[in-house]
């Protein structure tokens, strides 16, 4: 792609847009970025070449522009880009144009799942000795990895729907959708164009190339597949799937024959969800060549990510378990399964429009009590109507105050919140960091 002497807006200053107005402006691009912040001050890593206007929804005329993933498929700034330039695009599609070789790309999606199946692959290529970087959606952007030449051989990527609604060239070699629920209709605007959005992850995949899929998810079984590439399915029930369980056994199925592969004891990763993860990075990493024997042994060390299912403290027999990145209905029920204890679920926050019925019947079924807060508690109140003891509460310093009163020795009180964190929060991670705090702190007073 010629970048020298081209116009390129790049709209939202976060990471990802820092990241692509420094890689067009080292190859010779006229590049501004905008902000519509108001008073947000010029990014400090961002190269001094590149114009910087905060403040507004502009969106300058140009030869090109970059969206930022943030700016919804709804959102009159996108409908505006598609006027002022003749081709629209996002970071992720960026990088692969300006890639000046094709890396073997393993792409990872899906509603929940996919940081834990990226770093799992992370895990497994580290083994493996495999030249390879791990990245996108997960935190740094991959146009960072242009900065420093040509990426290595391997390119492990989380992407997420926002960034596949503006990719029409990105190939990945191996690509993973780890599952699809109800979720982020605030951006979407429908399921079905989320849905939609997740299957453009295929749209420029060729032959030789494999797409590995949940087939036990409802709604990815209704989907139409590609007929140019190699599709392998893992399931937690179906033993003709490529990847399935029997037993205390994970299974894998290569060239007709099927391999016993790993026993469930092996992976330390609490809830059936992480086996339906360790089946699909298991796929991913045979379809690259990897021995699936230094898969297992790579999984097998795997630690959970922060603010997953992750334990913070036991304080007088209660375990209380930080699950803030389960930020919509899906992935809280998934955390909730993972327990044979009664739960005293703390959940609330900013609610993206999720139906809320299956999540709110396993509440009944798996939690002795219920502490809702946050913007959108009343939501999540209705929902539980009916239900096993709800208390409503502004805060989460007072959601764990009330949670420690119902709690009872051998239970679980889980943060699962099925809410976004941006009502009070900056992200689900200061969410869980809080949450931690103020268990230890309640720990600490209750000792003295």
């Amino acid at each position: 792609m010629k970048c020298a002497g081209r116009r390129v807006t790049v709209v939202g200053a976060a990471r990802s847009g820092v990241a692509a107005a420094n890689v067009l402006v080292a190859r010779g691009a006229s590049v501004t970025l905008v902000d519509r912040e108001a008073g947000r001050p010029r990014p400090p890593r961002l190269s001094g070449g590149v114009q910087f206007w905060s403040g507004t929804d502009d969106v300058p005329a140009a030869d090109l522009v970059v969206l930022s993933p943030g700016v919804t498929e709804q959102s009159p700034v996108r409908a505006l880009a598609r006027t002022r330039a003749p081709e629209v695009i996002g970071e992720v599609e960026l990088f692969w144009r300006l890639c000046p070789s094709e890396p073997f790309v393993v792409a990872v999606t899906g509603t929940d799942g996919k940081s834990t199946v990226t770093t799992m692959l992370g895990a497994v290529w580290a083994r493996a000795e495999r030249g390879h970087w791990v990245g996108g959606n997960l935190g740094t952007p991959l146009c960072e990895l242009l900065d420093a030449g040509a990426p290595p051989p391997y390119v492990l990527a989380e992407i997420s729907a926002f960034q596949l609604t503006t990719c029409a060239l990105f190939r990945p070699r191996v690509a993973v959708v780890t599952n699809i629920a109800d979720d982020h209709l605030d951006y979407h605007g429908t399921f079905e164009r989320y849905q939609a959005a997740k299957r453009r992850v295929w749209a420029a995949m060729r032959a030789g190339d494999v797409l590995v899929l949940n087939a036990d998810d409802p709604h990815i079984t209704l989907w139409s597949l590609p007929t140019n590439v190699t599709v392998r399915r893992f399931s937690l029930r179906d033993p003709s799937a490529d990847g399935y369980v029997d037993g205390e056994w994970l299974w894998i199925r290569r060239a007709g024959a099927v391999e016993r592969w790993i026993h469930r004891a092996r992976l330390p990763l609490r809830g059936v969800h992480n086996v339906a993860n360790a089946l699909a990075a298991g796929l991913a990493a045979s379809a690259a060549g990897i021995d699936l024997g230094l898969v297992a042994d790579a999984l097998g060390a795997y630690r959970a990510l922060p603010h997953r299912i992750e334990t913070v403290a036991v304080v007088d027999e209660v375990e209380w378990v930080d699950d803030s990145k389960a930020t919509n209905p899906h992935a809280s029920s998934a955390a909730l399964r993972a327990f044979s204890r009664p739960v005293v679920l703390l959940a609330g926050g900013a609610h993206k429009g999720a139906a809320l019925a299956q999540w709110s019947a396993l509440v009944r079924e798996k939690c002795r009590g219920v502490v809702v807060f946050g913007r959108d508690r009343a939501a999540l109140r209705d929902a539980l109507s009916g239900a096993t003891q709800v208390e409503a509460v502004e805060t989460l310093a007072e959601a764990v105050e009330v949670a420690a009163s119902l709690a009872r020795p051998g239970d679980v009180a889980l943060l699962s919140p099925a809410c976004a964190s941006l009502d009070a929060y900056r992200s689900y991670a200061e969410r869980g960091a809080d949450f931690a705090s103020l268990v230890r702190d309640r720990d600490r007073a209750r000792a003295r």
